[in-house]
């Protein structure tokens, strides 16, 4: 694959700005000086794309005095990087699951940048351009995968079990799903799906992380907070974003056999020492501190983010 040239090459491959934004988002809170992650890989595939859009990659010495269109980028990187450092310690805690399976991986660089316990195989899916262009900027960096690693191209809206076994995935063996930024961009039904999948394809001992997807009802106000924010930033946000009516994950997977535990946004804050503000006064004093301690300001923050779900097969 050709590298990218410009916006329009971009744009015509399909490479979808979410994925860029999100990689831009791990690349700021990669340059914090208090990291909760550390992409090496994130930065280079944002500059790769060159996307027409002015997306961020490190985080500003004074960020409420960014740029007005990078501030609700900057703001978003705070949750993607408590996002991604929760699911990083998800998939290094307890006894790790021979497969690993990453539905919706966009250009998520675990496989390169975890490590991985001898024998491990992670399998990528998402579409084919995605996987392509990541393919790309990695071999370009001489990266080498600490798994074994395989890319499955498929779209997850439609049917892709057929796919996924095609590709070496061995159902009667535990596995360990990863649904990071996913569900929020299906429909309700084709989360239900996914979901099922999940369940049916699962041998015991297998896990899960899963992003819930938030419900927004189809509202004026909604909607022109959803076209403001896709104003600012350049993001498809209104096209994209599942409005209503999306599936509890628990109540799918728990008569299925699964323990799930939830954890809200505001828990992440805590336990990363962080809050949904570009204020550096509204810092906590510490990471780790008790619930309660976060910003007075912030009293509501899963109203816009679903929270997650763990959950486990025994």
């Amino acid at each position: 694959m050709t590298e990218p040239t410009g916006s329009t090459e971009l744009e015509d491959q399909g490479l979808p700005l979410t994925a860029l934004a999100v990689a831009a988002g791990r690349a700021v809170e990669t340059s914090r000086a208090d990291p909760l992650v550390a992409d090496p890989f994130a930065s280079a595939l944002v500059v790769a794309a060159r996307s027409h859009l002015d997306l961020p990659t490190v985080w500003p010495a004074e960020p409420t005095e960014a740029p007005p269109l990078q501030q609700p980028l900057l703001l978003a990187s705070i949750y993607i990087g408590m996002r991604t450092r929760f699911i990083d310690d998800f998939l290094q805690s307890d006894t790790p699951t021979a497969q690993t399976v990453v539905l919706g991986a966009g250009l998520d660089t675990r496989a390169f940048r975890l490590d991985w316990p001898a024998g491990a195989r992670v399998i990528e899916v998402d579409s084919a351009n995605v996987l392509k262009f990541k393919a790309h900027v990695m071999s370009r960096l001489a990266a080498e995968p600490g798994c074994e690693l395989i890319s499955l191209p498929a779209d997850l809206s439609m049917p892709w079990r057929e796919q996924l076994l095609a590709a070496g995935f061995d159902p009667a063996q535990p596995t360990t799903w990863v649904l990071e930024g996913l569900l929020p961009y299906l429909d309700a039904a084709s989360q239900r799906a996914v979901l099922g999948e999940v369940a049916a394809l699962s041998a015991p001992g297998s896990r899960a992380a899963i992003e819930r997807a938030v419900a927004l009802p189809k509202t004026d106000d909604i909607e022109a907070k959803l076209r403001e924010f896709s104003e600012q930033t350049g993001l498809p946000m209104s096209e994209l974003l599942a409005r209503a009516d999306p599936p509890d994950p628990v109540e799918l997977l728990e008569p299925a056999g699964w323990r799930c535990s939830t954890h809200t946004v505001e828990e992440l804050c805590s336990m990363y020492g962080r809050v949904l503000s570009l204020d550096a006064s509204d810092e906590p004093a510490e990471r780790g501190s008790s619930p309660g301690e976060t910003a007075p300001d912030q009293p509501n923050q899963d109203q816009s983010r679903g929270g997650f779900v763990t959950a486990w097969l025994t």
